[in-house]
């Protein structure tokens, strides 16, 4: 009898710590940049990446240089979106724009970007470098463009205008936490997919946030589809149009991800599944 040697998969959370540690690391000569990234968050992208990594075995040191890779890409987001928004607070305590300044914030941004690409040299000579590199680039690309055409926005566009400036904004990012993954493990069929069902899981995720949102953002004049809605529609009739569209997305998302080689999507499907627990919660409780 032959004996085959078990495959022995690292802990996600032991990365996430390393992914932690490296992250410090490579920002430790700017203050606000380490400022914000030790103000919290919940690392999902993070997490997302790392598990989608151990699922398809790839090496720990290149999961970690992927996942830092996005992490910091997404904190980059938020520091600059928070200036272009005026948000004063992040996390529970002041963004990065009100403690250091707009210059600084948009310096620490900046570095965080910067960042990113260098973790990917974590991964060394991989066969895939350029096309991570490529892909990195195509995802922070088109989520300028999407953040543009959000601050450009009215509050006459339309739903489908909406679903399009979400998917942009905050799609490539999500995308960026299988398709990097993906693309190391040399199953690059998946990709198109990847990217269909994770532009379905941010467009959803956008209409919860706006769920709980609505008020504030009818304050201070922020794109949120229940206050387009609202002009057409009264607000319960409103909600009831939105959530049901959240949760017809996050359905067909979730459908798409169970295709995906070795389970590798499977902390994004149990993301999409308490989102749509979300979705039946009334914005009155």
């Amino acid at each position: 009898m032959i004996l085959t040697k078990a495959v022995v998969l690292p802990k996600a959370s032991s990365i996430l710590k390393q992914c932690e540690k490296n992250m410090s690391f490579i920002l430790k000569d700017n203050q606000p940049a380490l400022f914000h990234l030790n103000s919290g968050g919940n690392r999902s992208r993070a997490k997302f990446c790392l598990e989608a990594g151990i699922a398809l075995q790839l090496p720990t040191k290149s999961i970690i240089a992927l996942a830092c890779t996005i992490e910091l890409l997404h904190n980059a987001s938020l520091i600059h979106d928070d200036i272009q928004d005026l948000e004063d607070m992040r996390r529970g305590r002041q963004a990065v724009w009100k403690k250091y300044g707009k210059s600084h914030a948009i310096c620490a941004g900046d570095v965080m970007i910067s960042a990113a690409y260098g973790a990917l040299a974590n991964i060394g000579s991989h066969p895939a470098l350029a096309k991570l590199l490529w892909q990195t680039h195509q995802a922070v690309s088109i989520t300028i463009k999407g953040q543009s055409q959000d601050l450009d926005a009215t509050d006459s566009i339309s739903q489908q205008q909406y679903e399009k400036i979400a998917a942009m904004k905050s799609g490539p990012l999500i995308q960026l936490t299988l398709s990097l993954p993906l693309l190391m493990a040399d199953r690059g069929e998946y990709l198109e997919t990847a990217h269909h069902a994770l532009q379905k899981f941010a467009v959803a995720y956008q209409i919860v946030d706006d769920l709980g949102d609505w008020q504030q953002d009818l304050q201070q004049n922020h794109l949120n589809l229940i206050n387009l809605l609202a002009l057409e529609y009264d607000i319960d009739e409103a909600t009831h149009i939105a959530q049901n569209r959240a949760q017809c997305l996050l359905t067909q998302c979730q459908k798409e991800l169970a295709l995906f080689p070795a389970d590798c999507a499977a902390s994004i499907i149990e993301a999409s599944q308490a989102l749509l627990e979300k979705t039946r919660v009334s914005i009155y409780e």
